[in-house]
């Protein structure tokens, strides 16, 4: 690879991410490296693309105006390099996706099939239940929960993924099984939140303020508080389906009305969705929770 095009790739990651330390450390090279290929894309277009000082790198008007050149040409580049590639036709290479934490495990015990079709593909996954950035972290795709009102990001609907409330079979033993929503206010109920803002149920078309001695913002640790005996909770079905069929976890008002979680993959709207990246998106979407793939 030519030392303008690593340049230039490395100019892009300072404007999505403007730190020489991480962009370096990103890059695996030293910060005396990231600003020399940064002072040889100033000097081949004569123009200064970063105001710097001691903490910060500030992109000019120039530099976002190459951005979009540079991004354009790149995105080029690894269209011909998957177009011409060793493997005619074959989607090969690396797919950044980031993933809430529940799903990301549910689309993990089913990646096989995905290897075994695309051999030369390789996924990167990205697990958390906030929200990452999808240019900054350079996700290729990334999960979102609920409406997504960003006009920068192309959006693909996956689905709607049911939820319930569930209890370890200890608990209900301990304090009885409410037999309404309106019981929940005297129960732990183990809620994914965090802060001084209160967890809010949405069941039976009515939120529902509720609280317990524990929660958390990852659905993870919600999982596993609940299945210690620890209070209520409400979880994706994909995550505890096992347990409540194995007897481990309980249904709790299960002929209560509680709304899905809408699910969307996005992506960058300036970029060219990768080929690559269109086959990962295809797979998410034929092995979405209740689909028949």
């Amino acid at each position: 690879m030519s030392d303008l095009l690593i340049a230039m790739r490395t100019f892009v990651r300072l404007c999505e991410k403007p730190n020489f330390s991480r962009v370096a450390a990103e890059m695996h090279a030293s910060h005396t490296t990231i600003a020399r290929r940064l002072d040889q894309v100033e000097a081949h277009f004569g123009s200064t693309l970063f105001h710097r000082t001691t903490r910060r790198l500030i992109p000019t008007p120039e530099a976002d105006r190459l951005l979009i050149h540079a991004r354009a040409m790149l995105d080029a580049l690894d269209m011909a390099e998957q177009d011409l590639g060793p493997v005619r036709n074959e989607p090969r290479g690396l797919v950044r996706i980031g993933f809430t934490t529940a799903l990301g495990l549910y689309y993990v015990d089913r990646l096989g099939a995905l290897a075994a079709r695309y051999p030369a593909l390789q996924v990167d996954c990205a697990m958390t239940d906030w929200q990452r950035d999808v240019v900054e972290d350079r996700l290729d795709l990334a999960m979102r929960v609920g409406p997504v009102g960003d006009d920068s990001l192309v959006v693909h609907s996956l689905g709607a993924l049911p939820r319930r409330l569930v209890a370890h079979p200890d608990y209900l033993d301990r304090h009885g099984t409410p037999e309404s929503a309106e019981e929940l206010s005297g129960h732990q109920c183990v809620a994914y939140a965090y802060g001084d803002v209160p967890a809010r149920w949405m069941i039976d078309g009515r939120e529902r303020v509720v609280s317990g001695i524990f929660r958390s913002d990852s659905s993870e640790a919600v999982y596993r508080a609940v299945l210690s005996g620890l209070g209520i909770a409400l979880l994706p079905s994909i995550r505890v389906e096992g347990d409540v069929e194995a007897g481990r976890l309980i249904p709790v008002l299960p002929d209560s009305s509680i709304a899905p979680l809408d699910i969307f993959a996005v992506h960058p709207s300036y970029r060219r969705l990768s080929r690559r990246a269109r086959v990962v998106l295809d797979f998410l979407k034929a092995h979405f929770p209740g689909q028949p793939g």
